[in-house]
């Protein structure tokens, strides 16, 4: 049976963090590896500045190739925790999925969460990371990623 993803509400995501708080002052990397665990995802959370290219593209190609034989989906994805001004967008930390990579020019798919703001978009990879790294000012560490994954026998 493939994987049917379960319907959310605000509610259900009140494991880590006050929701109001939220609200307020948006979340960081390790509150959404906290989320994520709530849902029963693994996760493998780096920081930017714990990383290089080379490791990030190498994250990349493997959660950005089709599934093997035996499965049908995907039981990886990437998200990304960056800073919208490296990549000359308005606005500051955001979170979004990387949903293609695109090896020939060496660009990922940005899966914009904020679809009112920019839809998904091409950006090099090397300009990804470079946006991973600046100091994210609440928790004082850099941005980063996140490869979020579950076992695909649900």
């Amino acid at each position: 049976s493939g994987y049917c993803p379960q319907w959310y509400e605000e509610s259900m995501l009140n494991c880590c963090v006050d929701l109001e708080e939220v609200k307020t002052k948006g979340v960081t990397i390790g509150t959404v590896a906290c989320l994520a665990k709530c849902q029963g995802l693994a996760v493998d959370a780096v920081y930017g500045s714990n990383s290089t290219v080379a490791e990030f593209r190498r994250v990349v190609k493997r959660t950005c190739t089709a599934p093997s034989a035996t499965t049908t989906q995907p039981t990886s994805f990437l998200v990304v925790s960056y800073t919208r001004k490296v990549i000359g967008q308005t606005g500051s930390g955001h979170f979004s999925p990387i949903g293609a990579y695109d090896e020939a020019s060496d660009h990922v798919l940005i899966l914009d969460t904020a679809r009112f703001k920019y839809g998904p978009h091409w950006v090099s990879l090397p300009l990804m990371f470079e946006a991973l790294l600046p100091i994210d000012p609440a928790t004082g560490k850099s941005r980063g990623y996140m490869v979020l994954g579950y076992d695909g026998s649900e």
